[in-house]
This record gives C-alpha cells, sequence and structure tokens, in this order.
C-alpha cells in the first residue's frame, strides 16, 4: 500500500482506491502490493472451506490473474478487501463445485464447517475457557460461525459483509446479532470475556 518516489525512499501511503486505481492502469508495484498484502489473509480464509491448501491457492492465483487480465473492464473501488473476499469465494465454490457429482452434492454453503482457531499461545489456563467457546461454536450454524469471522477477526464492516455473504444491510446485522444472542445463552461470562479478548468482539452490543 506504499509508492516509492524514484529520487528518494520516502513512502506514501495511498488510499484502498489510489492504490486500486493505480493497479487498473498497470502498474505492477501496486498489483504486488495488493497480492503481498491480501494472500495471506485469503488463504486463512479459504481454508476454513476446504482443508486442500494446493486448491485454495490455486483459487487465489487464479482470482489474481483474472484481475490483472480483466483490470481495464473492473469498476473502481475504495474498498478492496471485501472486494477481493467476494470474488475469492465465489472462485472457490464453483472449484469445489466442479470438483465431482458427489461434493456436487454434499456442497452446501449452510452447512459446510466452518472452524474456529484460537491463538497458540493462549494461557494454559485458559483451556477450559477455549473448550467452552469451542463447543458454543459449534452450536452456531456454519454461516453464523463465518459471519463472526469476517466481522469481528478480518474486521469488516457491516457493509462490506452484506456484499460477502450477498446479504442486504439489515440482514448482515441480524446475523450477527442472532449469533451473539445464541453465544452468550450458551457460554459463561468468563468464557465470552476471553472471546471479545481474542476476537475484539462486543460483550454488551448486540450488533
Amino acid at each position: 500500500m506504499y509508492r516509492f518516489g524514484a529520487m528518494e525512499k520516502k513512502q506514501i501511503i495511498l488510499s484502498d482506491k489510489e492504490l486500486w486505481i493505480d493497479f487498473i492502469s498497470g502498474k505492477k508495484d501496486a498489483f504486488k502490493t495488493i497480492y503481498e498484502k491480501y494472500f495471506p489473509e485469503l488463504f486463512k480464509y479459504g481454508c476454513y472451506f476446504s482443508d486442500d491448501e494446493d486448491l485454495v491457492k490455486d483459487c487465489i492465483q487464479d482470482l489474481f490473474v483474472n484481475l490483472y487480465n480483466y483490470r481495464l473492464k473492473l469498476k473502481l473501488t475504495d474498498k478492496i478487501r471485501p472486494y477481493l473476499i467476494a470474488s475469492f469465494k465465489r472462485n472457490i465454490f464453483n472449484k469445489l463445485r466442479s470438483e465431482s457429482e458427489e461434493k456436487k452434492r454434499q456442497l452446501r454453503i449452510d452447512s459446510l464447517s466452518f472452524d474456529y482457531s484460537f491463538p497458540e499461545d493462549t494461557a494454559e489456563n485458559d483451556d477450559n475457557k477455549i473448550a467452552l467457546l469451542q463447543n458454543a461454536m459449534n452450536e452456531l450454524t456454519a454461516r453464523q460461525r463465518e459471519a463472526i469471522y469476517l466481522k469481528y477477526v478480518t474486521g469488516l464492516s457491516y457493509e462490506e459483509l452484506s456484499a460477502v455473504m450477498n446479504l442486504s444491510y439489515q440482514g448482515s446485522r441480524n446475523l450477527i446479532c442472532h449469533a451473539m444472542e445464541k453465544l452468550r445463552k450458551v457460554i459463561s461470562n468468563k468464557a465470552l470475556f476471553l472471546l471479545s479478548i481474542i476476537c475484539k468482539v462486543p460483550l454488551l452490543k448486540k450488533n
């Protein structure tokens, strides 16, 4: 997300809109910046939908190849992250659907396993709380778990969440609200506090 001057090493921070304009204008350093910045995030997100890491990487590569090849036809955006996530999600679902007839029959967006992981350096005395959280997250639908991940871990706004999950603005708020209400009902306050620290999930607000 930086532009380097030819005569100096001074870094100029670009907005998403400026970086995207540079990219669709054909500036390779802008394309490289976008790729390097978002590849790890897309890879982590993709691994929630498939444990085939090579497939996930292939989908990311396909996404960026298509972006570059069709960059002149792309619309302007001032929010790169949700645009990439939404496009990547379509890629990986199309790829999974084409894998085999058996997988086609098994694949439903709302029933996909969307695991929730916690930092490896979490204190040992939090193990019981983590177990409570894991069990509680399993009580949510895959779609609710995905929404919490995108909202509180990835940091998408409700508008961005709506675009990625193909919901209305109010629909995205309702999805988060219902998920948080369910979590509050099935886990203790101590476990919910741990979740608030790890994922920056608000304890009191419903949405």
